[in-house]
């Protein structure tokens, strides 16, 4: 059997996808399962499967838009027929490009989920629906589940109910707690999902009055002025960003893909969660995380697990859900969800 993935996406849509990968792996051994992702999140799937069954090529935005780019996209189709597909397992989250892709891959079975936008019909021969409680994960376990009924029944009736914690050991060696240590994550890829980096610096500056701080840097913070007491750490791969995460007594960050690794390492957690919806809230150990979400704002969530945002609509009070948040208010939080997680 060989089963081809799709999966072109971030970090914390790849997180919560592990499991499906890993179970399939577990199950299967002798299967020859591919997937297509982004060259960061490639990182996720090595040691799971060998290098030559990773196709990463492209950031998500160049693979999304690679039709205005015919010769990239006649590239990418020919690496999939090349891939000889039996079945394809196309994540939820997955456009145009995907979808077309998989159409024409030659796989007999196709199975996953289809965005309202999508173009194409006829692409997938099982098509999974958003489950009630719209929580992505479980979506993404729905898919592997009907993936296995589709080509092995057999295995069908003893697929979990529910997602695993995915294991990340083939990425780093757990860290030893330090229970003086504050991890501060501010950066995101989306305005609506950034709690906002003056903000975010003045907690931390606050919170290094009486505890090691450490702020990893991205792209979008290097311009930020922090605290003398306050410590940058540049994260150079998914292993390194592991082991700061493991190390923390207590993280800090916005809705985004560094709080779905705390959720798999467990590590409590303090968010500043706007926009984001509800289905992409932190799936594991669920109760060591303190979501902060302005109450009563009608607004909220504005994005949907199958459909993003990418700038405010609420023009009378743009983003009033992040600027309801003070950094005062924030560092008592912190300080209280510290103690009780000692």
């Amino acid at each position: 059997m060989n089963l081809l993935i799709f999966k072109v996406n971030h970090l914390g849509d790849n997180v919560v996808f592990l499991p499906v990968v890993q179970e399939l792996r577990r199950r299967f051994p002798i299967w020859k399962i591919m997937v297509i992702t982004t060259p960061r999140e490639s990182e996720l799937y090595r040691g799971l499967l060998p290098t030559a069954q990773i196709l990463a090529g492209d950031e998500k935005s160049r693979y999304d838009y690679c039709w205005k780019r015919p010769w990239e996209l006649a590239h990418w189709l020919w690496r999939v027929r090349q891939a000889r597909p039996d079945a394809c397992l196309v994540s939820f989250d997955q456009g145009n490009v995907s979808h077309f892709l998989t159409k024409y891959s030659g796989a007999r079975v196709r199975v996953g989920g289809n965005l309202r936008y999508i173009r194409f019909s006829g692409t997938l021969t099982h098509e999974v629906p958003k489950p009630d409680n719209e929580k992505v994960p479980e979506w993404n376990w729905l898919m592997g589940r009907a993936l296995v009924q589709a080509v092995a029944p057999a295995q069908a009736p003893s697929w979990p109910n529910y997602p695993p914690v995915p294991t990340l050991d083939h990425l780093y060696q757990p860290a030893v707690i330090n229970p003086r240590r504050i991890v501060v994550h501010a950066g995101a890829r989306d305005a609506p999902r950034q709690w906002g980096l003056d903000r975010a610096a003045e907690l931390a500056a606050r919170l290094s009055a009486t505890y090691e701080v450490l702020w990893i840097d991205r792209p979008e913070t290097r311009a930020v002025s922090l605290a003398p007491a306050v410590r940058r750490v540049y994260t150079a791969t998914l292993g390194e960003l592991l082991a700061l995460l493991s190390s923390a007594a207590l993280v800090f960050c916005n809705n985004s893909g560094p709080m779905h690794l705390a959720s798999v390492l467990g590590r409590p957690t303090v968010v500043v969660s706007g926009a984001s919806a509800w289905g992409w809230d932190p799936y594991w150990y669920s109760e060591r995380f303190r979501l902060l979400r302005m109450p009563g704002l009608a607004c909220l969530p504005c994005e949907r697990p199958d459909f993003g945002v990418s700038s405010c609509a609420n023009l009378e009070h743009p983003m009033a859900c992040m600027r309801y948040w003070t950094a005062e208010a924030v560092e008592h939080i912190c300080r209280e969800w510290l103690d009780r997680w000692r």
